[in-house]
């Protein structure tokens, strides 16, 4: 400091710069800091220890990444590398591919479309669609089964689903194929100006880049939960607890009993069990009332929805049965689960005879 060499002692000087003793006495260090990077390389030959220069390995990783067959990334050419006898670690690799520009190109993965309100309020069928995988556990197969469901937000129905000792992101296809052929293009969503929006989790099968591109390609708008945050997919969340307490006591030995029960839960959940949201309404009836303006939508504070039915319910005897109208007696589910629940060694077999609840054609 000037004032210290003009004659001024230390503390004056420091205490008028605002300095400090150690803002004074640092001096910074020259180069960079650590251990430089080491220029060889050691080599295993016939049970010989040898060094070997960082040329010569270099060379060789032009050699691999040459090959078409052959050429990887810095983790595998590691392995490549000690399989030769070297002995050296993946950050030395990753540092001679980066400074040689023999790294692999990253692969571009398509940006995420994440959802903006965590509570939705569709304001008509079809608009809104969740998706998830739930497992079950199969004996025979000693592995979890995959459940696949697809729920409409507005009628709380299951639209689509699918049952296999693995879910691809093909299978994600095919079933939204029939959601498409089956309920979207019958309501001409499409000329109705509905953008339909489809949620879902960041599970592998929902983000693959052609999963993605198909939803595109059909004019569906697809959107990520965040992290940790299976609220924002609530509906499915909680359709999928629904079921988990449904078969909470239940074992399955093979994949047939299994989609044997979902065929009867499916059709009591949508066609005989009512939901407090839907204004005690099954989803089918709910979705047949809607149609016929019999159902009136209120928007609440924070985006809720609330749902009133204008006709009392005694009005509706016989319209929840899809099969049609029937007056033979009030036995639950005219004897569906007494019909197809046997007990075999110990497990619960079901014969796969229920009939599928039938689609809705128009909105």
């Amino acid at each position: 400091m000037e004032y210290v060499a003009l004659g001024m002692k230390r503390d004056r000087a420091l205490q008028i710069s605002g300095l400090t003793k150690h803002q004074y006495y640092y001096k910074p260090r020259i180069g960079k800091p650590g251990i430089k990077p080491s220029q060889q390389v050691v080599r295993y030959k016939s049970g010989v220890k040898k060094d070997c220069d960082n040329e010569i390995v270099t060379r060789y990783m032009h050699h691999i990444q040459s090959n078409e067959d052959l050429r990887c990334g810095h983790r595998r050419m590691t392995a490549q590398l000690q399989l030769k006898g070297c002995m050296i670690n993946h950050k030395k690799v990753y540092r001679l591919m980066k400074a040689h520009h023999l790294l692999l190109p990253k692969h571009d993965r398509p940006a995420k479309n994440y959802v903006k309100y965590r509570i939705i309020a569709p304001e008509l069928p079809y608009s809104h669609l969740e998706m998830d995988i739930k497992f079950v556990w199969v004996e025979q197969q000693r592995k979890h089964a995959l459940i696949l469901s697809i729920i409409d937000i507005f009628t709380r129905r299951i639209l689509a689903w699918h049952v296999g000792m693995s879910i691809t992101q093909h299978t994600v296809q095919q079933v939204f194929s029939r959601i498409i052929i089956d309920h979207l293009q019958p309501c001409d969503m499409l000329s109705k100006g509905v953008h339909v929006e489809i949620r879902n989790d960041n599970d592998k099968r929902f983000s693959a880049k052609k999963v993605q591109e198909f939803f595109h390609a059909n004019y569906l708008n697809q959107v990520f939960t965040h992290p940790y945050t299976p609220e924002e997919n609530g509906h499915i969340e909680s359709f999928h607890k629904t079921l988990s307490t449904a078969m909470k006591n239940q074992h399955f030995d093979t994949l047939e009993q299994l989609e044997a029960r979902l065929l009867i839960f499916y059709n009591n959940y949508n066609n005989h069990r009512s939901h407090g949201s839907l204004c005690v309404l099954t989803p089918y009836l709910f979705h047949q009332q809607w149609q016929q303006g019999n159902i009136e939508r209120k928007v609440l504070e924070n985006r809720k929805v609330k749902y009133k039915l204008l006709i009392p319910k005694y009005h509706l005897s016989g319209n929840g049965n899809p099969e049609g109208a029937s007056c033979s007696d009030l036995t639950p589910l005219n004897g569906v689960e007494n019909q197809y629940t046997t007990k075999v060694s110990g497990a619960t077999t079901y014969q796969p005879s229920v009939q599928r609840s039938p689609s809705v054609a128009s909105c």
